[in-house]
């Protein structure tokens, strides 16, 4: 019923984007499936299956709109070993169902939380790793020199080679026509993208490029040319006699196993991986995704972990989220989820109705598209932009990037976080506080200034400056811009203070006191304690004026509320929603924050919106901005606010997609007032795209949308009067282009 919802809320304009994206994505992830599992030594056939319910099972339960699920690369050793170890592909698929029930436990338990944990410097790596690997592992297929699946991820090989050396002996022993068909293909995908054929002709290059490729290769064998590749330089064919072929007794778990504790443990560490892998992989595509849409990691887990169990059941491979694929679907124009659930049907019916057609798709074609991939994400820009962050950006950067090539990315990925953590220990240790030691007509004063955080990591290099403080000095120790000082280092200025006796330092210390004492002796100001009584002496005579003109006033109100408005505002003190719009209590359902932002990931306004359209019933919704927003001006000042910067960046974006439009405007004040207009707009966009308010309109609501803006100087609300059909018409795809060419 979720994906079901979210077909009827698709339009043509998207679903013709996830077709075509769709198209693309299955003809990367079929032999990514066959290949992972000839190298896990599975049946080839388990790695289709788990393909198949990648995308009709994992997209069903899912909410990201881009992540695309299979077997993995990363995978393999792991799967390879365990059916090893336990003897048989059958208890391995055991093991792997129970695993499922342990993933789906550890989203229940709200385990996606650990995503959190990883710096944005480490995920930013491994999508550049990611994309480099792909590059360099597609130069042999290219070539026409195929020892290795096209999936193959790993820097040492199953064949001994390693990703450079395998270069090199394709280069020696390459095929002439598998470097033509390449080239064609690759020809054919960049003019398509150059040329943005895909608006014109609703179909990605990619999907151009392969068929360009087959074409080409078909020719070559109708006359008897010796370019022809043959089928070891092609998709490995798979023949099913019909659908019952998926279900036989070799792909059932055995469940008579349970009590091996062997398959235990295995399922542990495929539910320990199998988490991690799926949730960078998550990070890492929402990150590339150009309107940043956020999903539920919570979830995403039960969605993998159900989708592990059946592929366990139908006697699948693992899966996980795979970058390869989702970055694919990405790139190939995906908008919704109905992407990765086509990909898995299409997957599914290929194997039945078209076998011999997909066997002459020459892996030289996919080779192109890949190539395309993984270039875009490792774009020069993204390796600028890491290094302007300054060294504990990116060295973590780098060492995630260089890890994962050499190794895999579970490893690269915990290099990364060690050089992470290292910066972040360094900061620590190094910047408890300032220190500053001046000559005096009276000797020498040192002062420590101590941070807004020290802690106990603080404590051998607060012991050694205090150590450094000369003899017979004044020393000012200044506490009074920490929130938090560790007790530890407290315990060793308590302890400075005999020394400093016996040293004949004078010691002056500032507000080092602990958090409760700080509150303790906060002061006290009897004027605003006063100004705070007068609310409630202002409550009182409000109270007794309603009861005045109708003793039921309250006793009417706290019988229930049916408004038939959501008001989403700003927070400004100047805006009293029920005075100026002439309304009473019980009249407005209201929703404020800096800017009046409606953003999918605040979690406080989603729920206000889906209580006031599901339960409330609201007929309409209306973002109100104002003339003069502070929130609006600290967006564009170029100045830092602390976290406000980071809830305000949604603006700044408004700003840059606007920025020719009001670069033309010369005077600051109407640039402003244009720019609050145009950002009271893109709220309303992001709110007709809601799931909530999609929903509403799939099941006959008659929800109207309203954009106003509130002039403070006149007291007057004006109307912005948006079109909701007329406006947002092709808004998406200016949005996209806009992140795109950034």
């Amino acid at each position: 019923m979720n994906l079901l919802n979210s077909f009827r809320n698709v339009s043509w304009n998207h679903a013709r984007h996830d077709v075509s994206a769709s198209l693309v994505v299955f003809l990367i992830a079929l032999p990514l499936c066959i290949g992972i599992a000839f190298a896990s030594g599975a049946p080839i056939l388990s790695g289709l299956i788990g393909g198949i319910v990648g995308g009709l099972v994992v997209s069903w339960i899912s909410k990201s709109p881009l992540s695309v699920s299979g077997p993995a690369a990363g995978l393999i050793a792991i799967v390879f070993d365990s059916i090893q170890t336990l003897g048989s592909f059958n208890t391995f698929l055991f093991a792997l169902c129970v695993a499922g029930i342990l993933q789906i436990a550890l989203g229940f338990l709200k385990a996606g939380i650990i995503s959190s944990f990883f710096p944005s410097s480490v995920v930013k790596g491994m999508l550049a790793a990611i994309g480099i690997v792909l590059i360099l592992k597609q130069i042999p297929h290219a070539v026409g020199y195929d020892q290795d699946y096209i999936g193959d991820m790993d820097f040492f090989q199953l064949d001994r080679e390693n990703t450079f050396s395998e270069i090199w002996m394709a280069f020696i022993r390459f095929t002439p026509g598998a470097i033509l068909i390449f080239g064609v293909s690759l020809s054919f995908l960049l003019v398509w993208e150059k040329f943005e054929l895909h608006k014109k002709f609703l179909i990605h290059g990619s999907l151009i490029a392969i068929m360009a490729g087959v074409l080409l290769n078909e020719v070559f064998r109708i006359f008897d040319f010796s370019f022809a590749v043959g089928p070891e330089h092609s998709i490995r064919p798979i023949r099913l006699d019909g659908v019952t072929d998926f279900f036989t007794d070799e792909f059932y778990p055995d469940f008579t196993q349970w009590n091996n504790r062997m398959a235990y443990l295995i399922a542990v560490k495929l539910c320990v991986v199998m988490s991690l892998e799926a949730l960078f992989s998550l990070d890492a595509i929402e990150k590339s995704d150009p309107e940043r849409r956020i999903v539920s990691k919570n979830r995403e887990l039960v969605a993998q972990g159900t989708g592990n169990l059946i592929s366990g059941i139908l006697g699948g491979l693992p899966i996980i989220s795979e970058v390869i694929r989702s970055s694919a679907n990405l790139q190939a124009g995906a908008k919704t989820r109905l992407s990765a659930f086509l990909h898995g049907f299409l997957i599914f019916v290929s194997l039945i109705l078209i076998p011999n057609l997909i066997s002459k798709i020459p892996l030289a074609s996919l080779a192109a598209v890949l190539l395309v991939v993984g270039y875009k994400l490792t774009d020069y820009r993204i390796l600028k932009a890491q290094y302007k962050k300054g060294t504990d950006q990116f060295l973590p950067f780098i060492a995630t990037l260089i890890g994962i090539v050499f190794t895999d990315i579970l490893i690269g990925i915990g290099i990364g976080s060690a050089f992470a953590i290292f910066f972040i220990m360094r900061r620590n240790i190094l910047n408890p506080y300032e220190f500053n030691k001046k000559e005096k007509a009276y000797g020498v004063e040192v002062r420590i200034d101590l941070s807004e955080d020290v802690s106990f990591l603080n404590k051998s290099s607060m012991l050694y400056k205090l150590d450094q403080v000369a003899d017979n000095s004044h020393l000012i120790i200044d506490g009074s811009k920490s929130k938090y000082i560790d007790p530890d280092v407290l315990e060793i200025i308590e302890d400075f203070k005999i020394s400093a006796s016996a040293r004949n330092i004078k010691l002056e210390i500032i507000d080092v006191i602990t958090p409760y004492e700080k509150i303790k002796n906060r002061p006290f100001d009897l004027v605003a304690q006063q100004d705070y009584q007068k609310l409630f002496d202002n409550n009182r005579i409000w109270v007794e004026e309603k009861l005045a003109q109708n003793p039921d006033y309250f006793k009417n109100l706290a019988l229930g509320q049916a408004p038939q408005y959501l008001l989403i505002s700003c927070s400004d003190s100047r805006i009293s929603v029920n005075e100026m719009t002439g309304t009473s209590a019980g009249e407005l359902f209201v929703h404020r924050n800096i800017a009046n932002l409606v953003i999918d990931t605040d979690m406080n306004l989603m729920s206000v919106l889906q209580y006031s359209v599901e339960v409330l019933k609201v007929k309409h919704i209306v973002v109100c901005g104002h003339y003069g927003c502070g929130g609006v001006k600290a967006a564009i000042d170029g100045k830092y606010h602390g976290l406000i910067d980071a809830w305000l960046r949604n603006i700044k974006q408004v700003y840059r997609m606007n920025r020719k439009e009001l670069g033309s405007i010369l005077d600051e004040e109407t640039k402003h007032q244009r720019l609050v207009e145009l950002n009271v707009r893109e709220q309303v966009y992001n709110l007709s795209m809601t799931t909530i308010v999609q929903n509403a309109w799939s099941k006959g609501s008659e929800l109207q949308l309203h954009g106003w803006v509130y002039d403070i100087k006149e007291g007057k609300i004006l109307d912005l009067n948006i079109d909701i059909d007329k406006d947002f018409q092709d808004y998406d795809i200016f949005r996209y282009q806009f992140e795109t060419k950034v």
